[in-house]
């Protein structure tokens, strides 16, 4: 930046300049000593970029000033302040990363994600604050005269080896991010400046800072930042994995309990067994039993393990190859309790007794299956029995009205129901219990994780 005044103590025009130290040391060829102009020689440019290197290592961002007076002057053009100019001298600024900023790129890490870190800074005081917050141990940083000759898969492969980009451009900002799509990488660019805009748009997720940032860059973004704090990126990442979580429970939920209901059912009708259930209790089943049961896996918390497993392929559908797995190792198991509960009791009793043991055991085989939904791979004890309480409470109430269906008159005339025994409660709790014991033991012996696959993030 350059701007023309008048010296006042000699009335002449005078242009002051300030900018990256590296670039104007380049239009330098005096420098001001003890208030007086002298000739830059190879001795003092050593001198200044040596206290350059001292300011930048300790992350530092390092300005440089200079002036040039002018004879006569009225509007100052670009290649006036770019040779003869007098430097005058260098200041730093530090603006320290926040204290959560350390373990946010961690987590970010260990979430699948790649922080990158672009900067117009220069390359010394990048790599400082790049090792100051865990982007880089060690490592080289690229400069934007290197990405001016570095194409596209080499850039891409710079950027995820390295991490870190000193005294680049807006281009340079586009160029990388570009590089980075075309190798099928998922791009989130975050930026405040108007210059920041091509890139903000270009990215999958544009990211713009709320606080210091532009209008035309938030106009650019697909997300603003409030708080300005890379932590939030974090936290957003972690919340739309739960939330994305929470919609695949109720999805296996749902679609593995209504698989059971229409296995059983086949079956039964193949074997010859009757009707396990008339059309009421199936209905029953589904709009209470399920409703109890799939709310709360909705407003399930966040697990520990969240952010460290790697991103999900975004083209892969809900209904992946682990839920697919579970689904077809769990659900025989519903129909096989109900049908093998149906066909004992029948023999000893009536119809409607029968009926009533396979549709309490068709809902205590829900009951349980709620609780395998909370987790895919690892075990409910290990995610912690009462951390979802709203779990607990729904299958408390779906077990409350089944007990109501089963021995209140208006229960037993609306469904044909008829009163169960203790032992009848024990054997079907026992039974429906299976499913649990079954997932947590596929669970254990790592069965899903076969099926499981890592995705580039």
């Amino acid at each position: 930046m350059a701007t023309l005044h008048i010296n006042e103590e000699s009335g002449r025009p005078i242009a002051y300049v300030k900018g990256a130290p590296d670039r104007i040391i380049e239009f330098c060829s005096y420098v001001l000593m003890n208030g007086k102009p002298v000739e830059l020689n190879d001795s003092l440019r050593k001198e200044i970029e040596k206290t350059i290197e001292d300011f930048a290592s300790k992350a530092l961002r390092v300005m440089a000033g200079a002036y040039k007076e002018f004879e006569n002057k009225g509007k100052l053009e670009r290649s006036d302040v770019e040779e003869g100019l007098i430097f005058a001298g260098l200041w730093g600024m530090i603006d320290p990363p926040r204290e959560e900023s350390i373990e946010a790129v961690k987590n970010a890490k260990e979430a699948g994600v790649k922080p990158v870190m672009i900067t117009g800074d220069h390359a010394v005081t990048a790599l400082a604050i790049a090792k100051k917050v865990g982007i880089i141990d060690n490592g080289k940083v690229i400069t934007g005269k290197e990405i001016d000759e570095m194409e596209n898969p080499a850039l891409a492969k710079a950027a995820l080896k390295y991490g870190v980009f000193a005294r680049v451009t807006p281009a340079h900002k586009l160029k990388i991010l570009k590089s980075l799509k075309e190798q099928g990488h998922i791009v989130a660019m975050t930026g405040d400046g108007v210059n920041d805009a091509p890139a903000l748009k270009g990215a999958d997720i544009g990211i713009a800072m709320g606080i210091a940032g532009t209008e035309v860059a938030k106009e650019a973004s697909d997300m603003i930042l409030l708080d300005d704090n890379f932590a939030t990126i974090v936290k957003a990442i972690e919340e739309g994995r739960r939330i994305y979580d929470n919609l695949r429970r109720v999805v296996f939920y749902l679609i593995s309990t209504n698989l059971g209901e229409i296995l059983t059912f086949m079956t039964a009708l193949t074997l010859g067994l009757g009707l396990p259930l008339t059309p009421v209790m199936v209905l029953w089943v589904n709009l209470i039993t399920d409703g109890a049961c799939t709310i709360p896996l909705g407003v399930e918390p966040a697990h520990k393990d969240i952010l460290k497993r790697p991103p999900r392929d975004p083209k892969e559908f809900i209904i992946n190859r682990v839920v697919l797995v579970r689904m077809a190792l769990l659900t025989p198991i519903m129909a096989a309790g109900t049908l093998g509960l149906f066909w004992f009791t029948k023999q000893s009793g009536s119809l409607e007794y029968a009926r009533t043991v396979a549709f309490t055991t068709l809902a205590a085989f829900q009951w349980f299956q709620a609780l395998n939904a909370r987790s895919t791979f690892n075990s409910i004890f290990s995610v912690g029995l009462f951390t979802n309480r709203w779990v607990l409470l729904g299958i408390g109430i779906a077990i409350i009205l089944q007990i109501g269906v089963v021995y209140t008159s208006i229960g037993q005339m609306l469904f044909g129901t008829t009163s169960l025994t203790i032992e009848n409660w024990l054997l079907i709790i026992l039974v429906a219990s299976s499913i649990w014991v079954a997932d947590e033991l596929y669970k254990l012996m790592g069965i899903y994780k076969l099926f499981a696959k890592s995705v580039k993030g």
